[in-house]
């Protein structure tokens, strides 16, 4: 019986993607518009990140990139263990599966592609980086939050957006990534956290 039980959980999240697009369709072609135009915010990447190099080592960016970051990722973890919400680790799963995938896929494809003046690849931290675009941190800090709040609360969005904001932050300090990049990396993971994500039912006591 659990077996069948389990079968039917999986069976159930793998069809999730396409019955929350069919629900919020316009939703998700509106965030994948907002992704797109994130390509063609202009970067000049020598003048606009040289006030980066001054906040490397402040406080706030060395104990977001080595401490804060990693909060919105355990934060689900610990809750699914908790609450034994088993079928929500499956969708979690996917949240993470998609997330790397929808993240690290445009990082190679568009690496070499110029906009505007600036190769989409180039990181602010030197013109022979590579894989700038979206900011994978950014993507799976935004899908952890917004993973706890689709399936748990919209509260924990209080607590999850200030971190994920900090990532953000810190990733564009650490001259890791362009403005752009995180943009599109924090609706990258809200998009993924949002299609394979559904909400939790109550037991019935």
């Amino acid at each position: 019986m659990l077996a069948k039980r389990r079968g039917m959980d999986t069976i159930s999240n793998l069809a999730l993607p396409w019955r929350n697009l069919r629900r919020h369709g316009f939703a998700y072609g509106l965030t994948g518009l907002l992704i797109g135009a994130a390509l063609f915010y202009p970067s000049d990447l020598t003048r606009d990140y040289s006030i980066c190099r001054s906040e490397h080592y402040s406080t706030v960016v060395q104990g977001t990139e080595k401490y804060m970051r990693h909060v919105n990722a355990m934060l689900p973890i610990a809750t699914i263990v908790v609450l034994r919400d088993w079928r929500g680790a499956g969708q979690l799963a996917g949240v993470v599966v998609a997330g790397i995938a929808a993240s690290h896929g445009p990082k190679r494809l568009l690496n070499d592609v110029t906009i505007l003046g600036t190769r989409l690849g180039q990181r602010p931290s030197g013109p022979q980086s590579r894989h700038n675009m979206p900011s994978g941190h950014s993507t799976l800090a935004s899908a952890g939050g917004f993973f706890m709040a689709r399936r748990f609360s919209l509260w924990f969005l209080l607590f999850c957006l200030p971190v994920t904001g900090l990532t953000m932050y810190a990733r564009v300090m650490l001259e890791a990534h362009t403005v752009s990049a995180v943009f599109a990396g924090g609706m990258i993971g809200a998009l993924v956290a949002l299609l394979f994500t559904a909400k939790r039912k109550r037991k019935r006591t």
